[in-house]
């Protein structure tokens, strides 16, 4: 009994009883056949055959590797949503085991479970990582480039694999690419700092390691954007979406709860702000999480520059989803300074497991509700039950978004126009 209350107490089991506890909540979540319209759009990309697959991502807007790993896991384990959605989930899982360990090393432990812990009680986590889309992976690339980050800020250590898994962000969405590309800029900024000129050749170095890795989908990225240049935009930009947009990382639908997160977190902010010294980069905790943080606004004030220099939107709220493992990771190392500045900290610690668990219980209370609404089976019911070979379905013109969920979930049917209604075999 001792020796089972000695290993509980042991950091390393806490982060992995969290890590399990965190993966359980996301696999709960698959079990349906419930998809939005671009989640149709991408399952329906992945249902066809390799070379069809191949032209449509090539066609698409976005870089290959999603598509292309749904298509091996749907080929070896069957084609369902369960499987596309663990596919997506996937991602998370491998996040929250391998970047809580990663931050454990760097950081030490309470830094790292409270990291872990929000990764399935912040907003949004719990929706991508169920989404049929790439970003549970953008989230992926961008945490762990976030945890080697902190190595290089501690020690010079894991630079390859900042590279690397920024490269791996190129390949899975450019925004996760633009968010991983902030943090080398951050990085030179320092060095600039600094004035050291072998940590510059070094960046130099590396830099070239990612052009050359990354080269095959630059030019991949830059035809798909010149091809879509003339159709492809977002809905405008204003001050009121820029708010909206920076209050991203904190809403849950609650008003109240994103008002706590949103405060408790911009205390520890002004805390920070307070303490933290330029020159004591590599001993305080203050810093490396005020720089993970600010990732998210140079995220996000790049989405509005490029829009700006391409004379319309080409920026949604939803491309920052790769970077809130960044920001929150940051909000991770400000608690936990906060807590070890602070002589009697039991009220802040209390505050913070609070509004972690009151985003955590009404968030995934919120996705259930969402992934297993009953809808969806009704309406398959209805059509498997009424349709035939040979009938064919009208779509309003405005309504595209039918038309691609159509395909996903009825791909027997044919779509007609008014036209050729009078063509069709059935009804």
């Amino acid at each position: 009994m001792d020796t089972i209350r000695s290993k509980l107490k042991d950091p390393g089991t806490l982060l992995f009883i969290t890590a399990v506890f965190g993966s359980i909540l996301y696999i709960s979540l698959i079990f349906n056949d419930n998809l939005w319209v671009d989640e149709a759009f991408t399952a329906s990309i992945i249902r066809k055959d390799l070379p069809f697959l191949i032209n449509d991502t090539i066609k698409d807007t976005l870089p290959p590797f999603y598509n292309l790993y749904g298509k091996l896991l749907t080929t070896v384990f069957g084609y369902s949503s369960y499987v596309m959605k663990f596919a997506s989930a996937s991602a998370m899982i491998l996040l929250i085991f391998f970047v809580g360990r990663l931050l454990f090393s760097v950081s030490g432990f309470r830094a790292a479970w409270f990291f872990e812990l929000f990764l399935f009680t912040m907003p949004y986590f719990l929706h991508y990582a169920v989404e049929i889309r790439m970003y549970s992976f953008g989230m992926l690339c961008c945490g762990m480039a976030a945890g080697c980050f902190l190595s290089i800020l501690k020690d010079s250590s894991r630079v390859k694999a900042f590279v690397l898994f920024t490269v791996f962000a190129g390949y899975v969405h450019h925004f996760a690419l633009v968010s991983c590309g902030m943090m080398w800029f951050i990085l030179l900024i320092l060095i600039a700092v600094r004035k050291n000129k072998e940590e510059f050749l070094l960046f130099l170095k590396n830099l070239l390691l990612f052009l050359v890795l990354y080269f095959p989908g630059l030019i991949l990225s830059v035809y798909q954007i010149k091809n879509a240049s003339s159709y492809f935009s977002m809905a405008p930009l204003s001050l009121k979406s820029l708010l909206g947009d920076l209050r991203y990382p904190f809403v849950t639908n609650i008003t109240p709860l994103s008002a706590v997160l949103a405060l408790v977190t911009a205390g520890a902010v002004i805390f920070s702000l307070r303490e933290v010294r330029i020159s004591s980069l590599r001993e305080s905790g203050f810093f490396p999480g005020l720089l993970l943080m600010s990732v998210f606004l140079l995220t996000l004030g790049f989405g509005y520059f490029s829009s700006l220099l391409a004379g319309r939107s080409i920026f949604t709220a939803r491309y920052l989803s790769p970077c809130l493992p960044v920001f929150w990771m940051g909000v991770s190392l400000l608690f936990d300074s906060c807590l070890n500045k602070t002589e009697d900290n039991r009220i802040l610690m209390s505050l913070i497991l609070f509004m972690t668990a009151a985003a955590g219980v009404f968030g995934y209370a919120g996705m259930y509700r969402e992934e297993y609404r009953p809808g969806v089976s009704d309406m398959k019911a209805c059509f498997n039950e009424n349709t035939k070979e040979g009938d064919e379905f009208l779509v309003f013109e405005d309504h595209y978004e039918i038309e691609l969920c159509f395909r996903y979930y009825f791909p027997w049917l044919k779509k007609t126009s008014l036209k050729k209604a009078g063509e069709a075999t059935g009804r």
